[in-house]
């Protein structure tokens, strides 16, 4: 399951602030006559039990007031849903019951497993898991706000001054790559001195002879270490280089679906900024 995080302007009013929060969740539509309402807070059967192992990890637009994602069923608005929110960077689980706002079309250049986008508004969210969730939102709000506020300066400096920014990527890999070598040269001599007192003190050998069994040790461990990590690398490569396709995946038909929303004014604009744009780049860097 994947979460979009396109509202609609005329459903979907946001009342707090949200961010895209990798989440999993379990809801299940309250059958009307289950509930009822009292005093503003919804009241019903115990919520049932999450299970949180059958649901993909979501890339959440949530807020303290409610939150959106897509689903494989429509949904329709008025619905009431049971909820269970277990929020992944901090490992927080929140139970509580929503009503669907809105369920449209989900966007069309995404997979296709999940066709309708579903926005739901909290209405019985305890005072606890209320402030648990502002707070929630408000850190990594910040965390967002300084990552993205670090990323542009770094982007706009490297534009302004690229012969510099080169220099510098290059200087910082050097460094890394020497102490990377440094620190590998000490834990292989602080290796090899421990091994030699270990070889001495139990067989009592000489020098040539703790040399040789010292070298044969180092080579065996080295042997077995290079096994162990032969066979982690491939799957944990394969994963990652998935993770990086889903990810571009879904960058690209984010753009796509952003790209198609747009008036033909507004296209028209777009390129003629991104156009004017690169072009005084290009004169001024040449």
């Amino acid at each position: 399951m994947s979460l979009t995080a396109t509202a609609n302007k005329n459903n979907n009013r946001r009342l707090a602030l949200r961010i895209y929060e990798q989440i999993n969740i379990f809801y299940q539509v309250l059958p009307y006559g289950e509930f009822a309402t009292a005093n503003g807070r919804l009241s019903g059967p115990e919520l049932p039990s999450s299970n949180s192992i059958e649901n993909d990890t979501l890339q959440a637009n949530i807020s303290a007031n409610g939150m959106s994602f897509t689903s494989k069923e429509r949904l329709q608005s008025g619905d009431y849903l049971q909820l269970r929110i277990l929020l992944l960077s901090s490992m927080t689980t929140v139970s509580t019951c929503g009503q669907v706002v809105y369920c449209k079309s989900s966007n069309p250049y995404e997979d296709g497993r999940y066709p309708h986008t579903v926005g739901v508004r909290f209405v019985n969210l305890s005072e606890s898991d209320a402030a648990l969730l502002h707070r929630h939102v408000e850190r990594r709000r910040r965390q967002n706000l300084a990552i993205t506020t670090l990323a542009t300066i770094t982007i706009l400096a490297a534009l302004a001054m690229p012969d510099l920014a080169w220099s510098l990527l290059l200087g910082l890999l050097h460094h890394l790559w020497a102490i990377a070598l440094h620190l590998a040269h000490l834990l292989f001599e602080y290796l090899e001195m421990g091994l030699d007192h270990v070889v001495e003190h139990l067989f009592h050998t000489d020098t040539h002879e703790t040399q040789v069994i010292v070298f044969y040790t180092i080579v065996s461990i080295g042997a077995v270490a290079l096994y162990l990590i032969g066979r982690k690398v491939p799957a944990a490569a394969k994963r990652r280089y998935q993770a990086l396709r889903l990810f571009a995946s879904r960058k690209k038909s984010s753009c796509l679906y952003f790209w198609d929303q747009q008036s033909g004014l507004d296209k028209l604009k777009i390129v003629g900024i991104g156009a004017g744009a690169l072009s005084a780049y290009l004169y001024l860097a040449f």
